[in-house]
């Protein structure tokens, strides 16, 4: 009973752990079709390899991705120009 309630705390506690993380970038508006964003593997403290492994992916909350991961070099490139007014029409600002 209580060493399966440990076993299973400590089950949560690693599975908590190898959560995914986030990143935020700023950018600059309009930027060029297939303009550098990040070197994500870089940022992560990974090789380009394990973040291939590890099935890394860019995840986008709209229909429309808007950026693109090259898995093989974890190199973050911005898949259209941006425009903010389109993006957020409503907002001074846009995440």
């Amino acid at each position: 009973g209580s060493q399966r309630q440990v076993l299973l705390f400590l089950l949560c506690v690693c599975v908590c752990q190898s959560g995914a993380e986030t990143l935020r970038y700023s950018l600059a508006e309009e930027m060029e079709r297939d303009s550098f964003v990040a070197d994500i593997a870089k940022d992560l403290g990974v090789s380009a390899s394990q973040l291939a492994a590890r099935k890394a992916r860019v995840v986008s909350e709209g229909n429309e991705q808007l950026f693109r991961l090259d898995p093989s070099t974890g190199v973050l490139t911005v898949k259209e120009s941006l425009d903010r007014e389109q993006l957020c029409p409503q907002s001074d600002s846009c995440t």
